[in-house]
């Protein structure tokens, strides 16, 4: 092909692409049609097909780039001057990324409920997370030695991992409205307790919190 027919193309699958990701976070998974993509591309049915054989389609091409995103956060070294520092750049990077795809996200989520190949490709990606970890989990308890004192690292792992998916996904999907800096404030410390608690340090007694908060 032609280098000018080359680029044609490539623009003309980018404006699906936006059209796409603008139909699907105004319309919802459901209610999009191939007529509401090509509409917003400017393009006739015709063109669409030429470049996506349905809906699902172009959605899974979004999906791959959602997913290329998280995987190279996920491959990145999860380290820092200290475990506070870490444990903000691994979670703020989780954050940025599903507000930068939220549309994606979202559509992703519907899609899965009823296509088991969304339902799966979005299994993939957490599970990359939660292995990751897991090795990080695992690490701490080798130097603490409390494994057998602890629930399955890989649970623990996948604990975590839910707090952080589903907040992003109730803050920048269905709108609930916090601080950034405060939420990640939040998520890190909680996360480095459950570090802590697994290295064996001492960790503040939340039952005798909320007792002094009481009275």
């Amino acid at each position: 092909m032609a280098p000018a027919k080359t680029s044609r193309a490539a623009r003309t699958r980018e404006r699906l692409r936006a059209a796409a990701r603008e139909a699907f976070d105004e319309l919802g998974w459901q209610g999009t049609r191939v007529q509401d993509i090509a509409e917003r591309a400017g393009v006739s049915h015709g063109t669409f097909y030429t470049y996506y054989e349905n809906r699902n389609a172009v959605l899974v091409d979004l999906v791959t780039d959602t997913m290329a995103a998280f995987i190279e956060l996920v491959s990145q070294p999860w380290e820092g001057e200290d475990v506070k520092t870490a444990l903000q750049k691994v979670i703020g990077g989780f954050l940025d990324t599903y507000e930068g795809d939220a549309p994606v996200m979202h559509t992703w989520m519907q899609a899965s409920r009823e296509d088991p190949e969304f339902g799966a490709l979005y299994l993939d990606l957490r599970q990359r997370f939660v292995d990751r970890i897991t090795e990080q989990v695992e690490g701490v308890l080798l130097v603490s030695g409390r494994r057998g004192q602890v629930p399955p690292p890989a649970s623990i792992a996948a604990a975590l991992a839910a707090m952080v998916e589903h907040f992003a996904y109730c803050h920048f999907v269905l709108g609930d409205a916090y601080d950034r800096e405060s939420a990640l404030d939040s998520l890190v410390l909680v996360w480095g307790s459950t570090i802590n608690s697994l290295a064996g340090f001492d960790v503040m007694d939340l039952t005798a919190l909320g007792d002094a908060h009481r009275t």
